[in-house]
């Protein structure tokens, strides 16, 4: 028996990221995150049973489970899941020797694993030589792929498979895919003013070879990308006016990420370009261009006396309030789509296909209700990548952007609501004075374009907290949405890039047999729906700008 668990386990490891070719066919990642749920199905049922009567060949054959998972494709990102998954039922059979095996294999392979800190203790208390392991795997982690054996950067040599751009008001984002995980170093030169980017090791395709795409902006002139030498393409960025350029990958698939901000407000913005026929955003999906409702004022309403925006739950007033701005348009993005399904339910219900039906409820409510345009970055069952959802946001400048998800965890027992904010440090700055003084203003956030720029970092990092705690709050006072999780900070990718106040929504756990068949029903979505709207519509009033329906019902009293 033993013989053949050894088997199994180098089996599975030996199939690292950097020897296996990335997962670009989705039918591959869709196949791999259905055997993760067949897994944790398993898993439950083992741990239904008491301690006593829980067999080793039944761990084994949840562990097989966990293993298909990552065979499929290493690129999955249940791959780490499953693994800690693995060791810990390792553990549990006293088969300390896969666990350890196992455990390596996860800080090695997936250094940036937020099972890291858990693998790494247990690692220390399993291993003879804890202390020396942990130190390895910090190092690890902390060099990524540079720490695996090659005279360079001991990765396998990827493709540049194409490049797109998207234009904002004041920013242009360079979304470069790739075939697999690159290094990526970057720099600048003058005369004329350049930004460039080599990844390593890595080959252009015959398609991109030489290309070139002029832009014109004030924020970007040309886009150039070539062979720079045997293995390393250099992408080159003319720049104009700008105040900051950030660079980062993503993965599944794998892309370098290019996010380039001006200095001055610079041309309207533009549909996105591709190099490739298909458009990145459907045209299904562009938004419609129509001025934002209004609500009929009455004589009551414009000699209503006007209060100053309320200070935020942490007592403070961002640049947002201190000017008295407004919300006119709310940009709704119902999570995943098309090939990306999101998690599945227990029951076979899709987290893709109850999002996008309570992101049209929200929608509908928040127009008649708040008189606010309301775009969705889906309206079908269509896959829009993450990097784009918050592009449409800053393209149609948007006051507020919400993305809308459902939950999952192992242990279906697993309840409960909770809302999370992306996060950055800045700098405070309060402004009481020009709150009361900026109270009656009727402009809207993107109307004060000379002042855009300045509301950002630490008013959209306050603004967007308290905005999770409206939405946190009227969710968790909904009649069975289970525990209220709270307010949470991460570094979701469809987050990043706003130029607004923006939070991500888990509505339910649809891992849960009951919640699951709970939202089934339409009674239950439409009441999350207007759970959602009542923590927008407590939001904007704070703002003391958008005047309701049952606003304006009592101001008519």
């Amino acid at each position: 028996m033993k013989i053949i668990i050894a088997g199994l386990v180098a089996a599975v490891l030996s199939v690292s990221s950097s020897a296996a070719p990335p997962a670009q066919n989705p039918s591959l990642l869709q196949k791999a995150q259905q055997n993760y749920v067949t897994a944790q199905r398993l898993e439950n049922e083992l741990n239904e049973k008491p301690q006593s009567e829980r067999t080793r060949t039944e761990h084994l054959k949840v562990i097989n489970a966990y293993q298909r998972v990552y065979l499929v494709t290493p690129h999955t990102p249940y791959a780490d899941d499953s693994l800690i998954a693995i060791a810990r039922l390792y553990q549990e059979i006293n088969d300390n020797a896969n666990a350890i095996k196992t455990l390596r294999f996860l800080l090695r392979d997936y250094p940036r694993t937020p099972f890291r800190e858990a693998a790494e203790k247990d690692l220390a208390r399993l291993n003879a030589a804890g202390e020396k392991e942990v130190v390895r795997a910090a190092n690890v982690a902390a060099e990524g792929d540079s720490a695996r054996p090659n005279a360079v950067t001991g990765l396998k040599t990827v493709s540049v498979d194409q490049l797109r751009y998207w234009e904002a008001p004041n920013s242009i984002r360079v979304v470069v895919d790739v075939g697999g995980e690159v290094k990526f170093t970057q720099g600048d030169a003058k005369s004329p003013n350049r930004f460039y980017v080599d990844l390593e090791p890595a080959k252009l395709t015959a398609a991109l070879a030489g290309k070139q795409w002029p832009i014109k902006s004030g924020v970007l002139q040309q886009i150039r990308v070539g062979q720079y030498d045997a293995s390393t393409v250099r992408i080159v960025l003319e720049v104009g006016k700008i105040a900051s350029i950030s660079t980062f990958t993503l993965r599944d698939p794998d892309r370098l990420i290019i996010d380039v901000l001006g200095k001055e407000t610079v041309s309207p913005p533009s549909l996105p370009v591709t190099t490739s026929t298909t458009p990145t955003v459907p045209p299904s999906l562009e938004p419609v261009s129509k001025p934002a409702p209004t609500v009929k004022k009455t004589a009551d309403t414009d000699t209503k006396a006007i209060t100053p925006a309320k200070e935020t739950n942490a007592g403070t007033r961002s640049l947002v309030r201190s000017l008295g701005l407004k919300l006119s348009r709310v940009v709704i993005d119902a999570g995943h789509g098309g090939h990306d399904t999101g998690t599945i339910g227990p029951g076979g219900y899709s987290e893709k296909e109850l999002v996008l039906d309570v992101a049209k409820r929200l929608k509908d409510l928040i127009e008649a209700e708040l008189g606010a345009e309301v775009v969705m970055t889906r309206t079908d069952d269509t896959f829009v990548p993450l990097e784009s959802r918050t592009v449409i946001a800053n393209q149609q400048q948007a006051d507020l952007f919400l993305s809308i998800h459902a939950n999952s965890s192992r242990v279906r027992s697993v309840r409960g609501v909770e809302t999370y904010f992306l996060d950055f440090t800045s700098t405070e700055d309060g402004l009481e004075t020009a709150s009361r003084e900026n109270a009656a203003s009727e402009r809207s956030i993107h109307e004060l374009q000379d002042l855009v720029k300045k509301i950002m970092l630490r008013d959209k990092v306050d603004e967007s907290r308290e905005l999770a705690q409206h939405i946190d709050r009227a969710l968790a006072a909904r009649k069975g949405s289970g525990m209220d999780r709270g307010v949470k900070r991460a570094p979701f990718v469809v987050l990043i890039g706003a130029n607004m106040p923006s939070i991500l929504a888990e509505i339910c756990f649809i891992s849960n047999p009951q919640d699951e068949k709970l939202v089934r029903a339409p009674e239950t979505r439409q009441s999350i729906a207007e759970s959602l709207f009542e923590g927008v519509r407590s939001y904007a009033e704070s703002l003391s700008g958008a005047k309701t329906a049952k606003t304006q019902d009592k101001i008519q009293e």
